[in-house]
């Protein structure tokens, strides 16, 4: 499945005062055991912490990732202690992931989306999501792969087949993110989502998701 728009993600710039520098540590919790993954996860880790901390106008030091007794451990250093609780406070949100339907007529829509209308929940969550892959499309542009789980491809089947025609949206943290016209009655591949405006922002993208989907940030004293 390839037809889709890329709503777009919102990345708030968020200006901190001054205030002392602040080191912060916290243990990591993977929820795989494969080296290639924990490696591609690691790396994710610290692009998503350099880029969050960039949003909101501050420099990290000290970026590292270090295997302890208890478990991998990140450490890094912030400017400011306000940057150090924003950071914390958004590390261990908890993900959420929503695969939704458009609503047809007399259903009461689960949300609404300016310019894009109702949604409707599926039952796809980002339980039933395995893994985002970015690539770089011919056209300077970029393309995410959104793998799913054995039970959760069960469940796009369901959805595919009695969505003909209609668009499914794909929600992160409450917001849309993409629209995906259903033009097929079969999943016979992975959903494919292209037009993304540049590839560093698909890569972005699935940094976000792989994090939010495999990894736990739990803050250290």
């Amino acid at each position: 499945m390839r037809k889709s728009l890329f709503v777009g993600l919102s990345m708030v710039t968020l200006l901190v005062g001054c205030g002392g520098s602040a080191t912060s540590s916290y243990r990591l919790q993977f929820d795989t055991e494969e080296t290639s993954k924990l490696t591609l996860l690691s790396l994710a880790v610290t692009r998503v912490i350099e880029r969050r901390l960039e949003a909101m106008g501050e420099n990290v030091k000290g970026l590292d990732i270090s295997q302890k007794e208890e478990g991998p451990e990140l450490t890094f250093t912030v400017e400011t202690e306000a940057a150090a609780a924003l950071l914390r406070d958004d590390l261990t949100a908890p993900f959420d992931l929503k695969i939704m339907r458009e609503t047809k007529a007399g259903e009461t829509p689960t949300i609404e989306i300016e310019g894009h209308g109702g949604f409707i929940e599926t039952g796809v969550t980002e339980k039933h999501l395995e893994w985002v892959e970015a690539a770089e499309e011919l056209d300077n542009k970029g393309r995410i792969t959104l793998g799913f789980t054995d039970d959760g491809r069960e469940l796009m089947r369901t959805v595919f087949r009695q969505n003909v025609g209609r668009n499914i949206g794909l929600f992160v943290r409450g917001r849309l993110v993409a629209k995906l016209q259903v033009d097929t009655a079969e999943l016979k591949d992975d959903i494919i989502i292209t037009g993304i405006p540049s590839p560093e922002l698909a890569r972005v993208f699935a940094d976000d998701v792989n994090v939010g989907l495999h990894v736990i940030f739990t803050p250290l004293p």
